[in-house]
């Protein structure tokens, strides 16, 4: 068997490569607000209804104090054609309703030939403090279509039963695998995210997060799409981050602690998008080895592949 072209070698660990260069490349980043709100997003198609499924998530970050926070403009949009949609998750109001370092998550499911998903909001915390108006676009790849129902075989009456066969030890691997996804790694003052950039030749990864918080996520980045999760972060938090990979029946899943090392030069800096170096760098390259760190192990399971792990 030749383990140089393992596809848990090459999907699994998808990071070894891509991730540790990023350990040695500067980080762009801008002072951050007290109080901030993000947008997140995952987007996957849904082959039974041909519709793409947007998963948003947007999380109010504040320090010890600020409790709440409400929504003062919410916009939804999908195309092309352009066309806004409600997202009921996404209220606003006057009251003070939604928890801060937590994400909300709302649901957009888009028509498949449809080339994108947006959402806009602006938020205010409970301390007063208004947000900058934030945005993001999710951009869909080709169309999403309907899986077509194949009719159930017929059996013939004169055909004899196949006689059962003994599965293999060890099953060959082949030489033709998947295209390698690349790691989302971003550090700032007071977030951390973790995501893949998946090409449309590779295979579905599963992702499951735990924090530090007790905290559960969990997403799955089909081909051709990008998706991550970002977490409110300050020293001592971390991320069990476990990366789940399915190749011709065969389940593979490992588990790894990632921590936030927080960048230095964000109290310091004076102008937005100067770059950041020490401790930032460092903890690039602390997320870089700990997504190494899955690849070796999984690699090692698919050499032996007598481990068999389900999802």
């Amino acid at each position: 068997m030749n383990l140089s072209k393992s596809p848990l070698r090459r999907v699994a660990g998808l990071a070894a490569g891509a991730v540790l260069g990023l350990a040695g490349v500067a980080v762009a980043a801008s002072p951050a607000y007290a109080t901030d709100s993000v947008i997140g997003y995952s987007a996957d198609c849904d082959t039974k209804t041909g519709d793409w499924v947007v998963t948003w998530t947007v999380t109010g970050n504040a320090p010890d104090g600020v409790e709440k926070f409400r929504f003062n403009a919410v916009k939804a949009e999908e195309g092309t054609p352009v066309k806004e949609v409600e997202l009921p998750e996404y209220k606003v109001g006057n009251e003070y309703t939604y928890d801060t370092n937590k994400a909300i998550t709302a649901v957009q499911r888009v028509e498949g030939t449809k080339t994108f998903a947006r959402l806009g909001v602006e938020v205010e915390f409970d301390n007063q403090h208004k947000d900058l108006p934030r945005e993001n676009t999710a951009n869909f790849e080709g169309t999403c279509d309907k899986e077509k129902e194949q009719p159930p075989a017929s059996p013939s009456p004169s055909s004899p039963s196949p006689s059962p066969s003994l599965p293999s030890e060890e099953p060959e691997i082949p030489d033709d695998l998947p295209g390698e996804p690349e790691p989302i790694f971003e550090l700032t003052c007071d977030t951390m995210t973790i995501g893949f950039d998946n090409p449309k030749d590779s295979l579905p990864i599963k992702l499951g997060y735990e924090t530090s918080k007790g905290e559960k996520r969990e997403r799955t980045v089909a081909p051709g799409t990008k998706g991550s999760e970002t977490f409110s972060a300050k020293e001592g938090f971390f991320v069990n981050l476990t990366i789940t990979v399915t190749y011709e029946g065969e389940t593979y899943s490992e588990t790894v602690k990632v921590d936030y090392v927080e960048p230095a030069g964000y109290e310091d800096s004076e102008e937005p998008g100067l770059p950041v170096t020490g401790a930032a760098a460092g903890g690039i390259a602390g997320g870089a080895a700990a997504l190494l760190a899955i690849g070796a192990l999984l690699f090692v399971m698919a050499r032996r592949r007598k481990v068999k792990f389900t999802a």
